[in-house]
């Protein structure tokens, strides 16, 4: 099958554990352990292929790839050695990507001269781009996805920027043929769709839900930056928690800790609480330890091979079906049973 070409957009944690899970899977085809769908509409994780990516941090822009990734503040855990690439981190425009407070602590912003985005994402020939910037980036995010736009690109919106819950956006992208997947990646068992779960799980039972209280502590450069600016991720956590209660139920609360020992290691605190027969009260409390990178990763090869099976069946109106099984903030919730079934039927 054809190779699905994809561009990123920040080559942060994130990329280095997409790009190392590409290689493993690449490296080990019979290897399913850990993948959601081993194969979407014919596609394998060997399909995709990376030939672009962006970043404005000067210890990444103008190197390789698979130099830029083992960059600091790149630190989570590795999946795999990957090859040498020839392709060359680009200087993507800034706009509002760096907060104060992370160019101390994190960033340390280039001084070479944005490129041409659009021009260059038609260079390089590809077909998906994927928006890796972090959580406040409204400016960048819309400037992207115009760019992309521009360049014929599809777009896949990895954060809690309102794009893919945006009317308008949607139909830029349908207008022309391409797909428009977004808001925020649902992580492969992230806090969110565990939480959700309990959640779906309590409403099936009978339970009136009366606390839900969801709180992540992480440590990476996304976390630091979500402690000034965590609003828009906490709106599209609450919101996807909140698709799955009645009017009846509590309002869902989820809060963003920074904890730089954690780094790219997250521990999220759930507890629920709820009502059962004779309004009698029970409760549950999970916690969850992860990798954050890594499972965002088993979420997002999904996303860019549906990209293409959506184009390639020509039904690019169905995007926002896909983005209800793999995003926190899509177009329309759907309960998890739901959207995978949705999505495999949309993808076989």
């Amino acid at each position: 099958m054809d190779k699905i070409k994809v561009a990123i957009i920040g080559v942060g944690n994130c990329a280095k554990s997409l790009i190392e899970g590409i290689h493993f899977y690449s490296q080990n085809p019979q290897e399913t352990v850990g993948l959601i769908h081993p194969t979407v509409g014919g596609y394998s994780i060997s399909d995709i292929e990376i030939v672009e990516a962006f970043d404005v941090d000067e210890r990444k822009v103008g190197k390789l790839l698979h130099e830029a990734v083992t960059m600091e503040p790149n630190r989570t855990m590795i999946i795999s050695e990957i090859s040498p690439s020839k392709i060359i981190v680009k200087r993507g425009p800034t706009l509002d990507s760096i907060i104060d407070e992370n160019r101390k602590y994190f960033i340390h912003e280039s001084n070479k001269p944005s490129v041409d985005v659009a021009a260059t994402l038609k260079q390089s020939g590809a077909e998906v781009v994927l928006n890796y910037l972090p959580t406040g980036s409204d400016e960048a995010a819309f400037a992207y996805a115009q760019a992309a736009l521009d360049a014929g690109c599809s777009f896949i919106n990895c954060m809690p920027t309102k794009l893919g819950r945006d009317e308008k956006w949607i139909a830029k992208f349908s207008q022309k043929g391409l797909v428009l997947l977004g808001d925020d990646i649902k992580s492969q068992l992230g806090a969110t769709i565990v939480n959700r779960s309990i959640l779906e799980l309590f409403k099936r039972r009978g339970f009136r839900v009366t606390q839900s209280d969801q709180t992540n502590f992480g440590g990476n450069a996304d976390h630091h930056n979500l402690h000034y600016r965590p609003d828009a991720k906490e709106e599209c956590k609450e919101t996807s928690l909140g698709s799955v209660l009645s009017k009846e139920d509590v309002k869902p609360n989820a809060r963003m800790i920074y904890t730089e020992k954690n780094y790219d290691h997250k521990r999220a605190s759930l507890f629920v609480m709820g009502e059962m027969f004779g309004k009698v009260p029970a409760s549950v409390q999970v916690i969850l330890d992860d990798e954050d990178s890594p499972n965002s990763g088993g979420i997002v090869v999904d996303a860019i091979r549906a990209v293409k099976v959506l184009i390639d069946k020509n039904v690019v109106d169905r995007a926002a079906e896909i983005s209800a099984s793999i995003m926190k903030a899509p177009y329309k919730q759907m309960s998890e049973e739901d959207s995978y079934g949705v999505f495999s039927e949309i993808t076989n």
